[in-house]
């Protein structure tokens, strides 16, 4: 078992360690570069009441500070599209759900619908484009400042190819698979059905994965 596992690049630390493999019933599986291809980028962008450029400004002089995987696609895609980015004071990052600063004396906010909604007003049309991104799988950043939605940017990452098949074989050794995220509801179970896992538990941070 140790040889065919060195072969496949596994390595057991000890035959218990071994043995216990062979009495596996659950699989936990974060979603992040690991169903995914943990290289998410940008799919669309929703400014209200301002440009595009000014929403992505908003964005990248924010995300620039962030070391998370979804402000990194921000970041590219503001770079990509030639947009200046602005020195920002008191940055504050909350660990799976938003970051704050201070933009030219203005205080700005990216994150979560769930974050964004403690900082300013949501209408039904905003929570209505939120939950449709998230409904097809991509999660939605949304920015705000003056107690106003600035827009939305929705980030996809894709399921890699040989996820689902990896996961169905699981489940045919009678594992059950479990996909474990900090993304919200609707954008897990979309990519959780994709890959075919048997339960998802989404808006985890990364102390509740553990």
């Amino acid at each position: 078992g140790s040889g065919v596992g060195a072969k496949n690049g596994i390595l057991f630390k000890n035959a218990a360690s071994l043995e216990s493999a062979g009495k596996i019933s659950i699989v936990a599986l974060d979603k992040t570069g690991t169903i995914t291809e943990g290289k998410p980028v940008v799919t669309d962008i929703v400014p209200y009441d301002c440009s595009e450029e000014a929403l992505l400004e908003t964005a990248y002089s924010l995300e620039v500070k962030s070391e998370h995987p979804l402000a990194k696609a921000i970041v590219s895609k503001a770079e990509e599209m030639k947009i200046k980015c602005y020195e920002t004071e008191n940055f504050t990052s909350l660990t799976g759900n938003g970051l704050s600063a201070v933009k030219h004396g203005t205080e700005i906010y990216g994150g979560s619908l769930k974050f964004i909604e403690t900082k300013a007003n949501i209408s039904d049309k905003i929570r209505s484009d939120a939950n449709r991104f998230a409904d097809s799988g991509k999660t939605p950043l949304l920015f705000a400042k003056d107690n106003k939605v600035t827009g939305i940017i929705a980030v996809a990452d894709t399921v890699k190819n040989d996820s689902a098949e990896a996961v169905k074989q699981l489940k045919n050794m009678g594992i059950r698979v479990i996909m474990l995220t900090g993304d919200n509801e609707n954008t897990a179970r979309a990519i959780g059905k994709v890959a075919g896992v048997d339960e998802v538990f989404a808006g985890v941070l990364p102390d509740g994965k553990e």
